[in-house]
């Protein structure tokens, strides 16, 4: 049985969301300490880890740890306190820029949403282009193959601001998850004002999965 990773820094938050995706999905649990994020991808590789959960426990412990994980091949989970011991995983936030990499969401959504029974809510930008409701569609061929429930929002802002418009305006919204994409690169104002996650992270207070743009990712469930 895969295991997911938990770093819960005393968290009974990210325990609760731990607990319940191993329960659904049929995954065991094992707890690690802060002390082997240096190591984190190779603990992954040999654990065969399916996926990481992170506790945290304010917004100063966000960029640490965005930094460690930045070359994981399977999804990282950021988890703050106080959500309800009832917590569920009803509804999937999927805000889908332009990048070719977005379709990599697919997988992932389809394995919670075949496992909760969740319903994905798209988030399309206000892109001049078509890119982003090209990768939107690529992703409805999936989820409609195995008859998930989707709907499609239109955002305001572009692809480059689309992951947060979302992450603002679903604050507090309970039993729902955000997925978003982790940068690619790191440029000059991502290192002197953060990248675009750890501004959502900021900003939201729900349970959010990154994903890294690679092309070799492992599949969370078969």
């Amino acid at each position: 049985m895969r295991p997911i990773l938990i770093i819960h820094n005393d968290s009974r938050s990210s325990e609760i969301v731990a607990s319940l995706i191993a329960n659904q999905m049929q995954f065991a649990m094992r707890e690690i300490t802060t002390d082997v994020l240096n190591n984190i991808g190779s603990i992954i590789e040999e654990e065969d880890a399916a996926l990481l959960i992170i506790g945290l426990n304010n917004d100063r412990e966000i960029q640490p740890y965005l930094n460690k994980c930045r070359e994981l091949r399977v999804p990282y989970i950021f988890v703050k306190n106080d959500l309800p011991l009832d917590y569920n995983i009803e509804t999937i936030l999927l805000p889908v820029t332009n990048l070719e990499e977005e379709r990599e969401k697919g997988p992932y959504t389809s394995s919670l949403s075949r496992h909760f029974n969740s319903h994905i809510k798209f988030y399309q930008p206000n892109d001049y282009g078509t890119k982003a409701a090209t990768n939107i569609e690529a992703m409805k061929v999936l989820f409609n193959s195995f008859c998930l429930s989707h709907t499609t929002t239109q955002g305001k802002k572009d692809s480059s601001n689309i992951e947060l418009e979302t992450a603002k305006s679903h604050i507090n919204t309970p039993n729902s998850i955000l997925i978003i994409s982790a940068s690619r690169d790191y440029g000059l104002d991502d290192i002197i004002f953060g990248p675009k996650e750890r501004k959502i992270l900021k900003t939201t207070n729900i349970p959010t999965m990154l994903i890294n743009p690679r092309g070799d990712l492992y599949a969370l469930c078969d």
